[in-house]
């Protein structure tokens, strides 16, 4: 028995080095030289070759994200402030899948004409109409697919889907009803944002890109007159995000 498990064991080796050579052949790069590879999970994958045609590129890979995104944000059909500045998580599902947070700090400066009202409301009362400062916040989420260029993989074009959540409160914030311009005091925007963008990587955990979304929802704005009950009014939005202004950082 130990004879015959002898014999198998050097028929086995036997083979495996007569097809060893056929292997290396089949698993060279295609015009001579050498290759090697390897991956991280904190960096992706990357490879290296010399020699001949075959040229294995580097990987631009990461499974977390972080980005700053800015500034601008018009209304189209409806008021957004006009200055958004935003910080963004993503994360990466499966290859290409990635899922998205972030939030954003918006500001702008404008009176009531900005505001899309068709008057002050207070032309009777205390307020001046005068424009004032703008402040609200930004709460988003949502999915993205980002592509890979196998000849220019460090460039990442995106395309997205995203919901989101605005508040922001008209001049005069923080003084009370009683000490603003406007008989507006606040509005909320709850919407979708489809949209996308491109990244591209100089190295291999930094890059640069530029977004354009375009946020689609309603908006909800308070009113409360000199002399009346607060007023709630609901409006249409359609407006553009335009974002040439985002630094990402992958690990």
């Amino acid at each position: 028995m130990n004879r015959l498990r002898a014999v198998i064991l050097g028929l086995f080796a036997a083979a495996w080095v007569a097809t060893t050579p056929a292997q290396a052949s089949a698993m060279a790069p295609e015009s001579g030289g050498s290759a090697s590879a390897s991956f991280s999970t904190d960096k992706g994958g990357s490879s290296k070759s010399s020699g001949g045609k075959f040229d294995w590129p580097e990987l631009v890979v990461g499974g977390n994200a972080i980005s700053f995104q800015g500034p601008l944000q018009i209304g189209i059909a409806g008021y957004l402030p006009k200055a958004r500045f935003a910080f963004q998580y993503d994360r990466q599902i499966r290859r290409s899948h990635w899922i998205h947070v972030g939030a954003a700090f918006l500001a702008d400066r404008g009176n009531w004409d900005n505001f899309r009202m068709d008057s002050c409301g207070l032309e009777m009362g205390t307020g001046t109409c005068d424009k004032g400062g703008v402040f609200g916040f930004d709460l988003y989420a949502g999915y993205a697919y980002k592509f890979y260029l196998e000849k220019h993989p460090y460039v990442v074009p995106i395309v997205r889907g995203t919901i989101g959540f605005s508040y922001f409160g008209l001049p005069k914030v923080g003084g009370g009803d009683s000490d603003r311009e406007q008989s507006r005091t606040h509005s909320w925007t709850l919407n979708i944002r489809p949209g996308g963008g491109v990244r591209v990587f100089p190295w291999s955990q930094l890059g640069f890109g530029a977004d354009i979304n375009l946020p689609l929802g309603f908006l909800v704005h308070t009113d409360v007159p000199l002399a009346g009950d607060e007023d709630k009014q609901g409006q249409f939005l359609f407006g553009i995000e335009i974002l040439p202004l985002i630094v990402e950082y992958r690990f």
